[in-house]
């Protein structure tokens, strides 16, 4: 039984779901410990913290973040260069947040896995299709994002004829910006081991202007296009 402590408060009302517990549920409670103090403590704890292992985990990237002030990078889509000509090294082939942002309009979708698929048959193409309307709307870059190796990332965006002045694929090598931004999810059990949730976003010179969790992956370029 709980008493006495604002902790315990917060814990019984998000251990409820967010269902606020009425008053004579707490007993012995201190009049701070109000019901909209535990639903302010409850909303604020679980969008900022992850208690436990992805026990109310953010799931989005808030509107108005600044992403230009990551200190991540991605890496280039690119075919592994067996010459002298091109380099292969991450340092030569990395895009930090101030490249990717700066001063430009651009229009990210994020996909789980290269060669998936939901990716390839249902996220890919409407982008595809409609990268010229994102382009009359202001849209300076398209990006297809992926926790994934540069290298598969490129030749996954080759076999589906994907023109890579139109829609740039960029690599978050060791997930590093999905955990950053908690858009990391563990697809183990499809072999995947630890991906990127399925997202898309406008970033405007570095501050996000829309952010949507994907669940229906055919209509999210046209609802993406619909936020520009």
């Amino acid at each position: 039984r709980i008493k006495n402590s604002v902790v315990g408060c917060w814990v019984l009302g998000v251990g409820l779901d967010f269902g606020l517990p009425h008053k004579d549920q707490i007993p012995h409670c201190p009049k701070f410990c109000s019901i909209p103090y535990i639903m302010y403590i409850a909303a604020k704890k679980a969008t900022q913290l992850s208690i436990g292992k992805g026990l109310f985990q953010k799931r989005f990237i808030a509107i108005g973040s600044d992403l230009s002030s990551s200190s991540c990078s991605f890496q280039k889509a690119r075919p592994f260069h067996m010459d002298d000509k091109n380099s292969n090294l991450a340092k030569d082939n990395a895009v930090t947040m101030k490249d990717l942002f700066k001063g430009k309009k651009v229009a990210i979708f994020g996909v789980p896995a290269p060669f998936t698929g939901t990716c390839t048959h249902a996220h890919y193409p409407p982008y595809k299709s409609l990268e010229d309307e994102f382009k009359a709307k202001g849209i300076d870059e398209i990006v297809c994002y992926s926790v994934a190796d540069p290298y598969a990332h490129f030749n996954w965006g080759k076999a589906m004829g994907n023109d890579f002045d139109k829609i740039t694929f960029l690599a978050d090598v060791d997930c590093e910006w999905a955990k950053e931004n908690d858009l990391d999810r563990d697809y183990s059990a499809a072999s995947l081991g630890h991906r990127s949730a399925r997202f898309s976003m406008i970033v405007d010179d570095g501050t996000v202007k829309s952010f949507n969790m994907v669940e229906e992956a055919d209509k999210d370029a046209e609802t993406l296009l619909s936020q520009v």
